[in-house]
């Protein structure tokens, strides 16, 4: 997400905030586009696309000539217990043709077989406006029982932020998956990544390798701490002789970074690293492509580990050796909980699995010459 994309993000989640916080009331008006761009430092059509949504929302409504003006807004009262007796779950997904989801989605049906309750499935596809197009209209009509969420760029605090706090003030029994979101208390199930990544840099230090490298998801908080607990053993390890680069890259950018002229700087890393730590099998299985056609080989010239421990560490040339994560067991143990937190709201529905290292043959021991 560019800086000019995520200050327009931050204009729209402010002023929806301060309209539903009653912070600007109705009939209130906004300050003028000149202004607004100067307070965010974004461009006119930046603010008019946030105002223009903030219309579509039903918050704003405008005088010609005059300005913005705060629309009545009626606000769902506060610490309400959600009520609801649909028998329908909604899961809230970014795709649903990756491994993870697939396998969580999976663990859910599985769960939810042994009762009366069934699953529908709806797609941000990485959208952020539509996931908080999607959660609002639950919030309105109140068509389910409970939400599992699959959230978009939960790496950024900011992002529909405001919806998912009034998810926590309303008690709606809600369930993330994969991904812990920050500042709000709504339960999670999910991986420790921090573990995941330090179980890598353990793995590669105990082989011999100093100079790493990491590709890594910057929009998933996941991506953020496995990135985290790797470069964090690493640095404890020696901070004078070992080295951690990293390239970050989103959803948008994962397969065009293998592409000239982004793949300069992979190639360049390359040179000067002995292995890299990719943020999931599929980034690595992508790497191993890349680095064999530019003539490298696995492991002997470059170590590669992945992360899911997926199927597809088993379609390459070269075994890839990957941390294993459970996502059909994480749905199965979020549906569960998520039928006992619709039965009492003050359940712990959170869980944290423990992954665990699958070796194979894409890393080297550079111990043994």
């Amino acid at each position: 997400m560019s800086a000019s994309s995520s200050k327009y993000h931050v204009l729209y989640n402010e002023l929806r905030n301060k309209i539903e916080n009653h912070i600007l009331s109705e009939g209130d008006q906004l300050p003028s586009e000149s202004e607004l761009m100067a307070e965010y430092g974004i461009s006119r059509y930046a603010v008019r696309k946030a105002l223009t949504l903030l219309i579509t929302d039903g918050l704003l409504y405008t005088h010609q000539g005059k300005g913005y003006f705060v629309k009545n807004f009626h606000a769902i009262p506060q610490h309400t217990n959600f009520i609801s007796s649909s028998k329908q779950l909604l899961m809230i997904a970014s795709r649903t043709e990756r491994f993870y989801f697939i396998k969580a989605i999976n663990g859910i049906q599985r769960a939810l077989e042994k009762s009366d309750y069934s699953l529908t499935i709806k797609l941000s596809n990485y959208d952020e406006q539509v996931e908080a197009s999607l959660i609002s209209q639950e919030i309105k009509n109140r068509s389910y029982d409970g939400i599992f969420l699959f959230t978009t760029d939960s790496a950024y605090i900011y992002t529909n932020h405001y919806l998912y706090r009034l998810i926590e003030e309303l008690r709606i029994p809600c369930i993330t998956l994969g991904n812990i979101l920050p500042f709000v208390n709504i339960p999670s199930v999910s991986t420790d990544d921090f573990l995941g990544g330090k179980l890598v840099a353990e793995y590669l230090l105990k082989n011999g390798h100093r100079r790493t490298a990491c590709l890594m998801n910057k929009e998933e908080y996941s991506g953020c701490m496995r990135y985290s607990g790797f470069e964090g053993t690493m640095r404890l390890y020696d901070k004078d002789s070992t080295s951690v680069d990293v390239i970050w890259f989103d959803h948008s950018s994962c397969e065009s970074m293998f592409m000239h002229p982004q793949s300069d700087k992979i190639l360049e890393l390359s040179k000067n690293v002995t292995a890299f730590f990719c943020f999931n099998d599929s980034t690595a299985i992508m790497l191993y492509k890349f680095l064999s056609m530019a003539g490298f080989s696995i492991p002997n010239d470059i170590s590669i580990i992945g992360y899911d421990d997926s199927y597809l560490c088993e379609t390459n040339g070269i075994l890839l050796t990957s941390v294993h994560q459970d996502p059909e067991s994480m749905g199965y143990e979020a549906a569960n909980n998520m039928l006992r937190l619709i039965e009492n709201p003050d359940y712990n529905a959170s869980e944290l699995f423990k992954p665990y290292l699958m070796e194979r043959k894409s890393v080297r021991n550079l111990n043994n010459g």
